[in-house]
């Protein structure tokens, strides 16, 4: 049988946490990610060459500044990847109370994490489209896509699944114990109220990044609740 000869483990000695400097850096990862990926959005929103605009002036502004574009692009992937990764690790730490919300929040950030980080390589193809056929090609192509059923379902699953993933997930974490209240209302107040109604701006990156950042500061406030206790002696 498999399990017939499991592998021994040396337990930790006396005092010492689980896991030693290995486990510590993934504790202090998983404490900043959420405060850096509302930072990645700060710097994507104070690089995008279009913020604010729609249609054609945002083509031509993407097709006229490809290096700054670059630097929105890249920095809103990280940020969207750091986002979901943040809402998959807080889930996985609920066992018990707060298991069912968890298991919700993994399937919304599988949507989310899997999905919108890689939708930014499309800002690539826009500016090479309009700087190559121009803004009557463009609209052409962008006719195109919206006929096609696959990219509406990837689109909606995957921001619907990103914009809910963190907050039901630090709603586990609080439900679990682990969390204070104000962590699930953080980061739904820079979400919705930065994000979506501010707008994807600086000011709307910093009132998002500071809701994220109320998560960060709660996760280094409760370690002792998350983390594996001490090895006793």
């Amino acid at each position: 049988m498999l399990d017939s000869n499991p592998i021994p483990t040396r337990p930790a000695p006396a005092g010492e946490r689980p896991g030693g400097p290995a486990l510590a850096v993934r504790r202090w990862a998983l404490v900043a990610a959420p405060a850096l990926a509302g930072l990645c959005a700060v710097v994507a929103a104070a690089a995008d060459p279009a913020a604010g605009r729609d249609g054609a002036a945002l083509v031509v502004a993407y097709a006229e500044n490809p290096g700054p574009l670059q630097v929105k692009s890249v920095a809103y992937h990280f940020s969207y990847a750091l986002w979901g990764v943040t809402a998959l690790w807080l889930a996985l730490l609920v066992r018990r109370r707060g298991a069912w919300t968890a298991d919700l929040a993994l399937l919304l950030a599988f949507l989310g994490a899997t999905s919108v980080p890689g939708f930014l390589v499309v800002d690539f193809y826009d500016s090479a489209i309009g700087q190559t056929v121009g803004l009557d090609g463009d609209a052409r192509i962008q006719e195109l896509l919206a006929g096609m059923w696959g990219m509406s379902l990837l689109q909606t699953t995957g921001v619907a699944g990103l914009l809910l993933c963190l907050p039901v997930a630090a709603l586990a974490g609080w439900r679990a114990g682990f969390l204070t209240w104000w962590a699930p209302a953080g980061v739904t107040l820079g979400i919705f109220g930065g994000f979506m109604l501010v707008g994807a701006t600086v000011p709307g990156a910093l009132v998002m990044t500071a809701g994220f950042a109320v998560l960060s500061v709660d996760l280094a406030r409760s370690a002792g609740r998350w983390d594996p206790p001490p090895a006793a002696a």
